[in-house]
């Protein structure tokens, strides 16, 4: 046991084993189960992780967001394994494609393969589990409809609207509500301005970033500083790396962040943590959301159309959001760009900056 213990930590640490071990690596990794029943891995280190063992040599294999990842990521560690529990959204972020598009399908053709069944984005480890579960839930109708594997429809974590927006655009009204307790901090410190989650329109003609959108996230920011509210529980948010990176910079440079309970040193964390875009809050969970929109400009329909093409951005963004949420930016143009029209249908619109009547108190 000792000696098969310190050849498989040598193994998992990368070194190499000696000559001849490496064919008793199943043997060692069984050795290695009986202490550790568990170990966790990513799709980037599992093959070498892995080396050395073959077809079906672990018991299980189970993959989370595998909605996001890529189908070929996944290939070694299923075949290795005997069963495999596949977890994951094909409705949220989807999977990050690195190759060409052009040369992805270029090759799927000359292979007589279909790139949007085994190709990402459109394909990853949940859409090809999803093809191969023998129980599935029809979701949509006509040429929408999709089938996806066992579902758990019944969803505990968000309050409404964010329940009932991701419900209508990504999940055809099949879940199941479940809430908790509705009580939220950051609404109550908001209410004098807003009676619950809401859609901020501020019109703005900026292309990505706009420092109108900004002025107003501060300016919430500093009303829950004033209502006492301290290291909130809040993610800001946006579907674009430009306006996440340029929000991020003007709120650490406004000074908001101390009056909010966060000393100088934590600030920059802070604001890499909680401050980015959609793709980079996967997973993640707060009482509150600031989804800031930017692309405000009436000739940047088609950064629009892309962000509201598909669920998944909007599906992400509102469902990080526990308790309430607030969108912010241009009314008019956005709520024609795809799904965010559920969102407008869902919130309620309040004109920015606020009346001087609303806004003292």
């Amino acid at each position: 046991m000792k000696s098969n213990l310190g050849l498989i930590m040598q193994h998992i640490k990368g070194r190499r084993i000696p000559s001849g071990a490496d064919a008793y690596l199943g043997d060692l990794w069984d050795t290695f189960f009986l202490m550790v029943p568990l170990i966790s891995t990513t799709f980037a280190s599992v093959d070498r992780l892995l080396d050395g063992l073959g077809q079906e040599a672990i018991g299980w294999l189970i993959v989370d967001e595998a909605g996001q990842a890529t189908p070929q990521s996944g290939v070694g560690a299923v075949w290795r394994s005997r069963r495999a529990l596949i977890i994951g959204d094909p409705l949220q972020i989807e999977p990050v494609a690195t190759a060409p598009t052009g040369l992805v399908r270029a090759i799927c053709t000359s292979r007589d393969v279909h790139p949007d069944i085994w190709s990402a984005p459109k394909a990853s480890v949940q859409t090809l589990a999803d093809a191969a579960s023998h129980l599935v839930a029809a979701l949509g109708e006509g040429m929408t409809t999709r089938e996806i594997g066992l579902p758990l429809l019944v969803h505990r974590r968000c309050q409404d609207p964010m329940f009932s927006i991701s419900n209508e655009i990504a999940y055809g009204g099949l879940m199941v509500h479940a809430p908790g307790d509705p009580y939220s901090a950051i609404g109550e410190a908001l209410q004098s301005w807003f009676p619950g989650s809401a859609w901020i329109d501020v019109r703005s003609s900026s292309e990505k970033w706009s420092p109108k959108e900004g002025e107003a996230v501060v300016t919430l920011m500093n009303k829950l500083a004033e209502q006492g509210i301290s290291k909130p529980s809040l993610y800001i948010i946006s579907p674009f790396r430009e306006v996440a990176d340029k929000l991020r910079a003007y709120i650490l440079k406004s000074g908001v962040l101390g009056p909010l309970g966060i000393d100088s040193r934590s600030q920059k964390k802070w604001a890499e943590d909680h401050v980015g875009t959609v793709h980079t809050f996967q997973g993640k969970e707060a009482e509150a959301v600031f989804l800031v929109l930017g692309a405000s400009a009436e000739e940047k329909r088609g950064s629009r159309n892309w962000a509201g093409g598909t669920p998944n951005i909007l599906n992400v963004a509102a469902t990080r959001a526990k308790k309430v949420i607030y969108v912010i930016g241009h009314y008019q143009h956005w709520s024609r760009a795809g799904v965010f029209a559920s969102a407008a249908t869902n919130l309620d619109i309040v004109r920015w900056p606020l009346s001087e009547e609303i806004a003292t108190e």
